[in-house]
C-alpha cells in the first residue's frame, strides 16, 4: 500500500477496531489478535500523518521569495503573473485547482510585497473561486477578505494575512488527511515563485549600465539561490505521494530534475564566495529557467 492509499484508510481502521472490540467483548479470544492488528494500523496511520504534517511545516512560505524580489531593486512585472481569466478551466479537475490555487498564492504575495496592494485583492477573489472548489475558503477564514482590504495600507500586514492564511489550509488538509490536494498546492505555489524570479532576469532591462544591471541581477540570483531549499522541500513532500498519485509523480520526476541542476551549479556556494566580482549570468540560469517555464506553462495551462 502506497503512503497516500495508507493515510485514506482512517476510516476503515476505525470501523475495523470497533468490530475487534465488539468481538473480544463476546469472549471472542481469536479476535484478540485482530484487535491488536488494527491498534498498530491506527499507530501506524497517526505517525504517518505526524510524518507529513512535519514535511509540510518545512515547506517554503509563499511570501519569503516574493520579499526578496521586491528587495532586490527590480521593477514589479505584470507579465509574469498568471491570467485571472484562466481561473475557470481550473475548477474542471482537483489537481488543477489544487495546483493553481498555489500559483494564485505566489501571485498574490508578489503583488502584496510590490505594493499593488488592489490588484492582490482582486487575485484573491479569483483565487477564492479555487479555495471554494476544493473545500480549504471556511479553514482560511470567514474574515480574511476583510483583514485584506483592512491591510490595503499596509505591506507587511498584508503578507502576514497571505501567510497565515496558506498556513491553516495546510493545516486544514493535513486534519483531513487530504495530503496529496496540500502538496500540490504548496507545488503550485513554489513553481510560481521560481518562474517569477528566473522572469525578472530573463526580462532585466538591457540598456541599464553594466554595473546597475549586474547589481540588480546578484539581488536575484540571491533568491534564486535561497529557492533550492524550496525544491528541496518539494521534492521532500512528493516523495512519499508519487507512487499513489499521477500528479505528485509527474511534479516529483520534475522538481528532481531542479533538484540536480541547483546541485550541479552551486549556486549558494558561489554567491557566498562571491568577494565583490559578479559571478554569476542569466546564461548559469538557462538551465533552470527552460525547466521551469515548460512546468509552468503546463501547469497554468491545465
Amino acid at each position: 500500500m502506497t503512503f497516500s492509499a495508507q493515510l485514506k484508510q482512517v476510516g476503515k481502521i476505525a470501523l475495523a477496531c470497533g468490530l475487534a472490540t465488539t468481538m473480544v467483548a463476546c469472549g471472542g479470544a481469536s479476535d484478540s489478535s485482530k484487535k491488536e492488528e488494527a491498534k498498530k494500523e491506527i499507530a501506524a496511520q497517526k505517525a504517518a500523518s505526524a510524518d507529513f504534517n512535519i514535511i509540510l511545516n518545512n515547506a517554503p512560505d509563499p511570501t519569503s521569495i516574493p520579499v526578496l524580489l521586491e528587495r532586490s531593486g527590480a521593477e514589479f512585472d505584470a507579465s509574469l503573473l498568471n491570467s485571472k481569466d484562466k481561473v475557470k478551466s481550473y475548477t474542471l479537475s482537483e489537481a488543477a485547482s489544487a495546483l493553481n490555487f498555489g500559483v494564485y498564492i505566489s501571485d498574490i504575495a508578489y503583488l502584496s510585497a510590490s505594493n499593488k496592494s488592489q490588484e492582490a485583492i482582486d487575485y484573491f477573489t479569483t483565487a477564492k473561486q479555487l479555495s471554494d472548489k476544493l473545500g480549504v475558503s471556511q479553514a482560511m477564514g470567514k474574515d480574511v477578505s476583510e483583514k485584506l482590504e483592512a491591510a490595503l495600507s499596509d505591506k507587511d500586514a498584508m503578507l502576514k494575512v497571505i501567510s497565515d492564511s496558506e498556513g491553516k489550509v495546510k493545516a486544514f488538509l493535513n486534519t483531513n488527511s487530504q495530503y496529496d490536494v496540500a502538496a500540490l498546492i504548496i507545488t503550485g505555489s513554489t513553481l510560481e515563485a521560481l518562474h517569477v524570479s528566473c522572469g525578472l532576469v530573463k526580462n532585466a532591462p538591457k540598456d541599464l549600465p553594466a554595473e546597475a544591471r549586474n547589481a540588480v541581477l546578484v539581488d536575484l540570483m540571491t533568491a534564486i539561490a535561497k529557492q533550492e531549499a524550496s525544491v528541496d522541500a518539494i521534492v521532500s513532500i512528493l516523495t512519499p505521494l508519487k507512487d499513489g498519485n499521477e500528479n505528485a509523480k509527474i511534479y516529483f520526476d520534475e522538481f528532481k530534475k531542479l533538484q540536480d541542476q541547483y546541485k550541479a551549479l552551486n549556486f549558494a556556494e558561489k554567491l557566498s564566495s562571491n568577494k565583490g566580482g559578479y559571478q554569476l549570468t542569466a546564461e548559469d540560469l538557462s538551465g533552470i529557467t527552460s525547466a521551469v517555464e515548460k512546468l509552468r506553462s503546463q501547469t497554468v495551462n491545465m
